[in-house]
């Protein structure tokens, strides 16, 4: 390996340490809180590394959500929603419960509950691949006509909320409940 691309390992390397000690930190003491000298401590680097990353905390926090949430996986719904409703509500209860037990979804929700100064928009976006399937889904019931309004309504009520204003922990029960209503509903 070339001398520049080890180099470049290792900042990276330094740089994913630093956001995983500030999302601690932003965790133990929320945003205001928290300063570089407390993170910069907790990532066993200097404060001048620190600023040699990041211009201040509120660009070192961007990076730490931004982070977490480029780390969630990609839910694995099929291009075409197939299989009758149920089907695509289970499919999509699946992949919601399964994001919701990644590393990368445990530390956003412990940084959101502590703060709320994540974007709601970009918090929002992690649901978009789900608001998609499921508007494709319920535009395959009559009973149903306005499919993203429906759509929004079923990811609401399976987990709790699609702002980081209102956190719930998103739960097998509370995912199945969700599934049935949608399924009287429009089935």
């Amino acid at each position: 390996m070339s001398w520049p691309a080890q180099k470049d390992r290792r900042r990276d390397k330094r740089r994913r340490e630093m956001l995983w000690a500030a999302s601690d930190v932003f965790t133990a003491l929320d945003f205001n809180q928290a300063n570089m000298q407390a993170i910069a401590d907790s990532a066993g680097v200097t404060k001048a590394t620190l600023y040699a990353h990041f211009d201040d905390k509120e660009q070192l926090y961007r990076a730490v959500i931004d982070y977490w949430l480029e780390e969630l996986p990609e839910p694995k719904l099929p291009c075409q929603a197939r299989g009758g409703l149920r089907a695509c509500l289970e499919r999509v209860a699946r992949e919601l419960l399964q994001q919701s037990e990644q590393p990368a979804s445990h530390a956003l929700t412990h940084i959101a509950l502590r703060s709320n100064r994540i974007p709601q928009k970009r918090w929002r976006q992690r649901y978009l691949p789900y608001q998609n399937y499921l508007e494709k889904a319920l535009s395959q019931s009559a009973r149903c006509s306005d499919h993203g309004q429906a759509a929004t309504q079923f990811l609401l009520l399976a987990v709790g909320s699609i702002d980081c204003s209102n956190l719930m922990a998103v739960s097998g029960p509370r995912l199945a409940a969700a599934v049935e209503l949608f399924v009287q509903a429009y089935a």
